[in-house]
């Protein structure tokens, strides 16, 4: 049996990937602080608390025979970390840091890390982007993120230890903590659709982002985590399908048959946030055979439906 690690593996994408690999017959460490965990609990698993900020913590932490290790714990919110940095510099950079020593210390070989599209920043030249455009972050999480990658990359050499990076765009989908009005584009609409008469938007309806279904991603972490060839690679993972806000907010306002009742109200923009981008997902596709499944009319019905239900 191949046990892996997995860091904030109570979170949203961390226990949905916990699960899944647990189904596929991995025993699975999971890491975690228990701060923004969407579970409590994932039956099969050894779990630890353990705060990755802290070099003390995790040379407490002993874990023989892993074969990776799965970097999903983050602060992860762009509003959030406008407002304290340092918490972005702690557990984002220093956090990614600490752990790569872990590897070195337990002999683990081979380290994925979940970075996000927000190191890209706003590209005048190309809507589309893909791996080899030039990163301009443009808010203190986007730069902790990037930050990330490049210590990731440097480390990973100098310990040879085979890594990859995957820049995730807007993930949504069941399971999502509906609570939060930080951070997740499609839930946070959905959210206010659902249980208010007036959405407010920050920026403009004009913006775009490219969204993607849960499921899909956990299929492209888990192919990422089984090959055998494309290491020390940067891979977009996103549907590569270009949805502007006010179509978003419009096929959550038709699910809800709200058409006449719903106010939308465009308020000031968050500080760092982009105007719009989607990714170019030729080369996740090409070396890791990744294809995206769920359309978004069809993952915002899956979602709403799993909201309602919960």
């Amino acid at each position: 049996m191949k046990k892996v690690i997995i860091t904030g593996g109570l979170g949203y994408i961390g226990s949905l990937l916990t699960k899944r690999l647990i189904e596929k017959n991995y025993k699975v460490v999971i890491l975690d602080n228990f701060l923004t965990n969407t579970t409590k609990y994932i039956k099969g698993t050894e779990l630890i608390k353990c705060d990755i900020t802290n070099p003390k913590d995790l040379s407490r932490i002993k874990i023989k025979n892993s074969s990776a290790i799965l970097h999903l714990a983050a602060q992860s919110s762009g509003p959030n970390s406008y407002n304290n940095p340092n918490l972005d510099i702690n557990i984002n950079v220093l956090g990614t840091v600490n752990l790569i020593n872990f590897c070195k210390s337990n002999n683990i070989k081979k380290f994925i890390y979940a970075s996000s599209f927000t190191v890209y920043g706003d590209n005048e030249d190309h809507e589309m982007l893909d791996e080899k455009c030039i990163c301009n972050p443009k808010s203190f999480y986007a730069i902790s993120k990037y930050a990330s990658e490049k210590y990731l990359q440097l480390l990973c050499e100098k310990f040879s230890i085979k890594w990859n990076i995957l820049r995730m765009f807007n993930v949504y989908g069941p399971g999502q903590d509906m609570s939060r009005t930080d951070q997740g584009i499609v839930s946070i609409y959905l959210n206010y659709i659902k249980n208010k008469n007036t959405l407010p938007v920050k920026g403009s309806l004009k913006r775009f982002r490219d969204l993607i279904f849960i499921d899909d991603v956990i299929d492209a972490w888990v192919l990422c985590l089984e090959d055998k060839k494309n290491f020390n690679q940067i891979f977009n993972l996103g549907s590569g399908e270009k949805i502007y806000v006010k179509k978003m907010i419009h096929e959550i306002i038709k699910l809800y048959k709200k058409q006449k009742k719903m106010k939308i109200k465009v308020i000031e923009s968050t500080p760092g946030d982009i105007m719009g981008c989607y990714a170019n997902i030729k080369k996740i596709k090409k070396s890791l055979s990744f294809a995206p499944k769920i359309k978004f009319q069809e993952g915002i019905r899956l979602f709403k439906k799993w909201v309602d239900e919960n």
